[in-house]
């Protein structure tokens, strides 16, 4: 009876309707479910919602276009999973699902966008018709719908399958006009299956009946294939053109230009003509470099750049999720929580009691955290006034370095200090204790050594000596880095600069 399941996929069943995708919303709600919010950081919620997308759906939506119903409810899964919350309990929204759905170096965390996603896969279809229309399931859709021609057409046909009509209702999507079709060259052989006037062929952005309307007009030959055009002769190809009137004077120059464009054309009628996909060197369509193209949206800001080299740290990703979130100025800070209309108590500064806890305060400006900037910056030199945004802050002490400075360990300690500000900030409104700033130092500058340990390439430097001489850590030597316990330690803190010990900042 129909409809029954056969390998996986439903056939007879309306794809449209909502019950069909039952089974991939349950197994979503069910590996998303809530308790899992407890045990995992944000970095491993992202990791967890980005595994999914990519497996339990992935079929579905290779065969099927999701109706608008679906995306908004697994939409729904995915974002109450991110933020917390759920049906009963409404936590907040911190970014939009829009911005968390770009790539990481557009300002997004590279989560799949699940319209987007689909669009991809379905495009593939009609890569593959044209490549494989001599197998038999493209020899059917060849005979019945007009195969990957037929997915051109902008007609609806009648009687045909719910499937076949939403595969083109896909391709007609102005995304898929605008980003994908470009991506997809024509390799003339034989000219078979190019249409002469209508199709890209030419090594050309433009097809010849856009760039000579007039010529397509007066020309017998309308909706010709190249093979249709001409004939092989001894001396190689010969174009035949028909016309239907002789050329007027104004013509004749026209007539020039579209000849001289088509006689450097090699056809090779042994060969049959090929689809190249321009945006992969194997000139083979994947839906990865589809969907990066659907995806590539145009950031407008001068903190564009900060997140590509913010995703190129090698840190935890929940640690990397934090400083997103921070150069985004998102963090459950108090003013931006009074903006979203949630009771405070107290608005102020947990560190001084003076100012308002905005990003900018919290982390750079405040009179206590300020001094552990100074201390840190002067450990390598660098001196100025201090950006009160964040990613301009960030910008400032990871993009624009001086020489001689080891940018990946500076990065690193960046976020070391912002994660640790963060978390002593937790500590004196969670749990009443109070502000030490040696302790915020301490506790940074081992997270960043337990980071380098875990992630640097033979990096084996005892903490003592780390801890000690945490100038000399960031400066770019041709010594020996691996330091053991028999190891010379000159090598790489030469005496002169173990003054890296910072100041009593409480």
């Amino acid at each position: 009876t129909i409809p029954f399941v056969y390998l996986g996929i439903p056939i007879g069943a309306n794809p449209r309707k909502y019950h069909l995708w039952d089974p991939i919303i349950q197994k979503c709600e069910r590996r998303l479910a809530k308790w899992k919010q407890k045990h995992i950081s944000w970095g491993g919620e992202v990791t967890l919602i980005q595994s999914i997308l990519t497996s339990i759906p992935i079929y579905f939506l290779s065969f099927f276009r999701v109706p608008r119903r679906v995306v908004k409810k697994l939409v729904c899964i995915l974002r109450s999973f991110l933020w917390g919350g759920g049906d009963d309990q409404h936590k907040i929204v911190w970014v939009k699902w829009g911005t968390v759905c770009l790539p990481k170096d557009k300002g997004g965390l590279g989560i799949k966008d699940i319209t987007k996603f689909n669009l991809a896969l379905l495009a593939k279809w009609k890569w593959n018709l044209f490549h494989h229309n001599g197998e038999l399931w493209a020899r059917i859709l060849e005979s019945k719908y007009g195969g990957w021609r037929g997915l051109d057409a902008a007609t609806r046909d009648k009687n045909v399958s719910l499937w076949w009509e939403d595969i083109k209702l896909a391709l007609h999507n102005p995304q898929y006009e605008n980003a994908l079709q470009g991506g997809i060259a024509w390799k003339a052989r034989n000219g078979e299956k190019i249409k002469f006037w209508e199709d890209k062929w030419n090594h050309s952005d433009t097809s010849f009946l856009a760039k000579y309307p007039r010529l397509y007009v007066i020309l017998c030959q309308q909706n010709k294939t190249i093979q249709e055009m001409g004939k092989q002769a001894n001396i190689g190809w010969e174009w035949n053109f028909k016309w239907r009137r002789n050329l007027f004077d104004s013509e004749i120059g026209m007539a020039d230009c579209f000849l001289n464009d088509v006689a450097g054309s090699c056809i090779q009628p042994h060969r049959k003509d090929e689809w190249i996909w321009t945006l992969e060197p194997s000139g083979q369509y994947s839906a990865s470099s589809a969907y990066t193209v659907l995806t590539a949206e145009e950031i407008e800001g001068e903190d564009a750049r900060v997140y590509e080299e913010l995703w190129k740290i090698r840190i935890p990703p929940k640690i990397a999720i934090f400083a997103w979130r921070l150069l985004k100025e998102r963090l459950q800070t108090k003013s931006n929580l009074r903006r979203r209309r949630v009771e405070l108590n107290d608005t102020l500064c947990p560190f001084c009691g003076s100012h308002e806890e905005n990003e900018a305060h919290l982390f750079f400006l405040c009179d206590r955290i300020i001094q552990l900037w100074w201390e840190s910056m002067s450990w390598v030199n660098i001196h100025g006034a201090l950006p009160q945004k964040p990613w301009q802050h960030f910008s400032q002490h990871v993009i624009c370095l001086p020489n001689r400075i080891c940018d990946n360990r500076w990065r690193c300690w960046w976020l070391a200090l912002t994660w640790s500000v963060w978390q002593h900030r937790n500590k004196i409104i969670f749990s009443n204790d109070t502000f030490d700033g040696n302790k915020v130092m301490e506790d940074a500058i081992f997270t960043l050594w337990t980071w380098l340990k875990s992630f640097e390439k033979d990096f084996a430097i005892p903490y003592t000596y780390w801890a000690s001489n945490i100038s000399t850590g960031f400066r770019l030597f041709r010594g020996v880095e691996n330091i053991g316990s028999g190891s010379n330690l000159s090598l790489y803190f030469p005496a002169s600069a173990a003054n890296g010990s910072f100041r009593d900042c409480s």
